[in-house]
């Protein structure tokens, strides 16, 4: 995949740079606070091929993309700059969704630390239990402070990431969250004597792991620093704005928003374990096949703070991962299922490959729109088969030791030098795995291959070849120039086929002309590429250059408009192919069919140069 161009894609799918307020990225989607959502090309996103959904939830625009995020997200972040105070200009969130964007917004890059240092406690314990790592050898201490270091320093992280969420300084905020981390603080928790400030009682809570006092002191210093910076004189504000802020801001953490905090994540905490002490048989499979459509929407990660905080307050979550665990198993299961039962070639592959990634990584993403709610049955059967499962951990009060996702490779997170529940959790994957494979197989789908297949014609002796959509279609070539194989052009994304059967043409005149007869489907701003629905509901792009996207425009003309009805010839794009290769761009033109895999077969000129009288692909 070329990751360049996918992200000058997205960013004009998303309305432009000057449209993102703030970017975060989960472990397969991206996700996107914008100033008007209104400017966001939703079809562009639709169709985009590498783009698996487009969610709108909890105050963010989502583009799940799977387990490139990262890559896609880096290459983003060097193409964008976001403006910290920046104000939203768009329509105006709800305040449960600003609520909901907030918190996963600050949590979401902070889950490779509690996942990483999570697991690293795991592996201590593993260590220890096999007689490998003594908890009296220095390697033991050494190793065990660094992996306390991403929980006890959780404020910091939280509150550093939601500063960006709130738009104040990231730095000051990590500096208020650090005083309430500070050993001196720590001692005075220790002693328990009664501390005041100025005459006010201070009360003493241990800070460190918290992650609910953090986002709200953050929320607070916000406002206190748009004041503070609002009446100081210009001369002065360098040292006396940040001054006063902490001067502010800690005191009132440390004697009204730190206890408040801290008392609402102590009481959600025990509400969690009142509910799975006494109605977690029956809570927990209704939350599991509640779970799958929290994914499916991006609410899921909202739950996240509740597994922190009960693995940092109680030491073990006996819900929130359970759910997860479930979930994700039966998301592997019943694509495994579809991999097996469909007949068709890509569906399968790409079934399988899902399975795997969610059997072992427990990212289920790809599962999930890429396969089960794209044929909608599976996902009934991924509630049948996790709400089962379900019964049986909450029957036996299954626990996590750690904030890790479910997966086989993290099978260790369920076990803690007090208590070993590893057993109970594979006893709970393979019952969701196996119900849920057959749940799938009995409740079925409908596989896209059964609406592709071609019927023979037994009342004559023609030997025409035909598909389920008509006639075969002659489609002209859309450019004069050179013919080169797909798979020679200079672009992995298109090389590889991924985006559908076609071929490529080195033009020779700067005009792009209608293959055949349709609509047109897609325009870009950047006038680089066109999509088209043909006759016979040929779905088609045509891609001047490579890598043509970030000239935003430059030397393009698009002459037709999106909806538009069209003919074979009529001409679509005009572009100055001079002043490109003068630029230095590769000027190869792509002309991919990208339903391909509705059609049996697709036959290609075999000249190696055309025009646009000359039949460039024949589709049957």
């Amino acid at each position: 995949m070329n990751y360049q161009e996918f992200a000058n894609e997205i960013i004009n799918i998303v309305g432009g740079e000057k449209n993102i307020k703030s970017l975060v990225h989960c472990s397969t989607r991206l996700r996107f606070t914008l100033h008007d959502e209104s400017k966001v090309n939703d079809q562009a996103a639709t169709e985009n091929k590498k783009i698996l959904s487009v969610v709108k939830k909890g105050g963010q625009y989502q583009l799940v993309i799977g387990n490139d995020v990262d890559k896609v997200y880096n290459e983003i972040v060097k193409h964008i700059k976001i403006e910290g105070s920046s104000k939203s200009e768009g329509t105006k969130q709800s305040i449960v969704n600003k609520v909901l964007s907030t918190i996963t917004g600050s949590i979401a890059p902070v889950i490779p630390i509690l996942a990483g240092a999570g697991m690293g406690k795991v592996l201590l314990i593993v260590l220890n239990m096999l007689g490998i790592l003594d908890k009296t050898h220095q390697t033991y201490y050494i190793l065990n402070f660094i992996f306390d270091t991403g929980f006890y320093f959780l404020p910091v992280f939280i509150g550093f990431s939601a500063a960006k969420m709130f738009n104040c300084n990231q730095y000051l905020a990590a500096f208020v969250c650090l005083t309430m981390l500070h050993p001196s603080w720590d001692a005075l928790v220790k002693l328990g004597n009664p501390v005041h400030f100025f005459a006010m009682p201070v009360e003493l809570v241990k800070y460190s792991s918290q992650l609910i006092p953090a986002l709200l002191t953050v929320w607070a210093m916000s406002y206190i620093e748009k004041f503070v910076y609002k009446i100081v004189p210009d001369m002065v504000k360098v040292f006396l704005a940040p001054l006063l802020v902490v001067l502010i801001t800690t005191p009132i953490a440390l004697i009204a928003v730190g206890p408040v905090a801290s008392y609402l994540a102590q009481l959600v905490a025990d509400s969690v374990l009142f509910l799975q002490e006494h109605t977690g048989f029956i809570a927990i499979p209704i939350l599991v096949m509640l779970y799958p459509w929290l994914v499916s929407v991006g609410l899921h990660k909202a739950l996240s703070p509740i597994t922190v905080m009960l693995v940092q307050q109680k030491g073990y979550d006996p819900i929130i991962r359970v759910i997860a665990l479930c979930s994700n198993m039966s998301q592997a299961a019943a694509a495994l299922a579809v991999s097996i039962k469909s007949k068709n070639k890509e569906l399968k592959q790409l079934a399988f490959s899902a399975s795997i990634t969610a059997f072992f990584g427990g990212i289920t993403e790809p599962a999930m729109y890429g396969v089960n709610l794209r044929l909608k049955k599976p996902m009934y059967a991924c509630m049948v088969g996790g709400g089962v499962a379900g019964v049986f951990a909450g029957v036996m009060k299954l626990k996590a030791f750690v904030y890790a996702t479910p997966g086989l490779l993290s099978l260790p997170m369920w076990v803690s030098d007090v208590d070993n529940q590893i057993v109970n959790a594979i006893i709970t994957l393979i019952i969701a795995s196996i119900v849920t494979f057959i749940a799938t197989f009995i409740i079925g789908f409908d596989d896209p291959v059964s609406e592709n297949l071609a019927t023979e014609n037994s009342t004559n002796n023609e030997s025409s070849p035909v598909t389920h959509k008509g006639n075969p279609v002659k489609l002209t070539a859309p450019l004069a120039g050179q013919v080169i194989p797909l798979d020679k052009v200079n672009d992995e994304t298109f090389a590889s086929g991924i985006m559908g059967s076609g071929i490529a043409v080195i033009p020779e005149t700067g005009l792009v002309t209608a293959p055949g007869n349709g609509i047109v489907a897609a325009t870009f701003t950047s006038g680089h590429a066109i999509g088209l629905k043909l006759d016979n509901d040929i779905e088609m792009l045509i891609h001047v250059g490579i890598d043509t996207v970030g000239l935003d425009g430059k030397y393009f003309t698009t002459k037709v408009e999106k909806g538009q009805r069209i003919k074979q010839g009529e001409t679509l794009i005009e572009f100055d192919l001079e002043a490109l290769k003068r630029e230095g761009y590769d000027i190869t033109t792509m002309i991919i069919i990208t339903n391909s895999n509705d059609y049996l077969d697709i036959i290609k000129t075999e000249q190696h140069a055309v025009d646009k009288n000359v039949v460039l692909m024949t589709v049957f």
